[in-house]
């Protein structure tokens, strides 16, 4: 399905550049004095009309890949700046070995198979005119390409970064949401009302950890994706309130290194979303509790659990995987991933890097 609707802008892709082409090819004639005229079209004008557009178009697909392939390799390794540099002497590299590459070629078809070779005596491999005029024609090519990408990331990246927008709005509603049902409060009051009796430390800290979840889902409304760091101590928040209202029948692990911690980044709310679906969707009691692991594994957050499901709950809205697994598709190229066993229940988060994410404002 997504073939299909990406075919009509394939399709205005390799008109524009077969246009684009053919119009330099006019552009070539009227350097090359060995035709008469641009409109020449005898056996070695049609030929070579030919040659040139199917040559530029591969020359043209070949470095669009080329350059794709390559920004992105240069992501894992150098910062932005470095990688247009790079990028940049490379295109360069690429462009004198077309251009030279383009001659010979040109010289055996169009002037030694058709005898021709007294109008171009002094030729030879890195004929420095041709090799620059090439190297224009090669240049106007790559500016106009560049045009027409910046201009469609550019409206991409308007529309991800509106789509994102919304799904980021949906997210913190339903987290929000799911605080401040009626049950969610009640359960929260009867546990706090309990505490106070018995240990006002503690129950101290029920509310502050109760603050800092209206809190944390409240600030930064804008923000697209966080540090690992900052999303564990929103999930430390709600696995103190959780833990205090279930008592031992429900354990969270958390193993994460401190550098994922760091330097990795996640979907804001995409941890307490998963782990209020685990809770929401399992049964669980002390003699058989409910444990949630948190993990890393290779690049990705795990987030496992032992599986027990209830019947489905009335009025479940179902977001939470949904809203994640949008919200990965809108900011990268990577996807979560949903692992399911008659005995576990498994989500793995991509882990994220700043470098790596599309173009939005972020």
């Amino acid at each position: 399905m997504k073939q299909l609707k990406r075919f009509p802008n394939v399709l205005v892709k390799y008109i524009s550049m077969f246009v684009v082409l053919n119009l330099m090819h006019y552009l070539f004639k009227f350097y090359d004095r060995s035709f008469e005229s641009i409109l020449e079209y005898n056996e070695r004008g049609i030929l070579f009309h030919l040659f040139f557009v199917v040559y530029g178009l591969i020359i043209w697909v070949t470095g669009i890949a080329l350059t794709q392939s390559t920004y992105k390799k240069l992501g894992k390794h150098f910062r932005q700046n470095l990688r247009f540099v790079v990028l940049g002497l490379m295109l360069v590299i690429y462009g004198i070995a077309f251009s030279t590459l383009y001659g010979e070629v040109y010289y055996r078809l169009f002037f030694v198979c058709f005898n021709l070779e007294s109008a171009w005596p002094d030729y030879h491999l890195l004929d420095r005119d041709f090799t620059i005029m090439m190297f224009i024609l090669f240049m106007l090519i790559l500016g106009f390409n560049s045009f027409i990408y910046y201009f469609k990331s550019w409206q991409d990246a308007e529309l991800t970064a509106e789509r994102l927008q919304k799904e980021n709005i949906r997210s913190q509603f339903e987290a929000l949401k799911h605080q401040i049902e009626p049950h969610f409060f009640f359960n929260s009051l009867s546990v706090l009302t309990s505490l106070v009796y018995k240990d006002a430390d503690l129950s101290a800290s029920y509310i502050a950890q109760l603050s800092k979840m209206y809190r944390y889902i409240l600030d930064g409304k804008d923000q697209t994706v966080v540090p690992l760091e900052q999303e564990l101590e929103f999930l430390n928040a709600y696995i103190f309130l959780m833990t205090m209202r279930h008592n031992d029948s429900i354990r969270f692990i958390i193993e994460i290194s401190d550098e994922s911690r760091k330097y990795t980044y996640i979907p804001k709310n995409s941890l307490q979303l998963l782990a209020e679906n685990v809770i929401k969707h399992n049964r669980f009691s002390k003699e058989k509790p409910l444990l949630v692991r948190i993990s890393e594994e290779d690049n990705y957050v795990r987030v496992l659990n032992n599986l027990d499901r209830r019947e489905l709950i009335e009025g479940s809205s179902g977001i939470g995987l949904e809203n994640i697994r949008k919200r990965y598709e809108l900011i990268s190229d990577k996807a979560i991933e949903i692992q399911e066993t008659s005995l576990t229940f498994c989500v793995k988060l991509p882990k994220l890097e700043k470098s790596e994410l599309k173009t939005i404002d972020i």
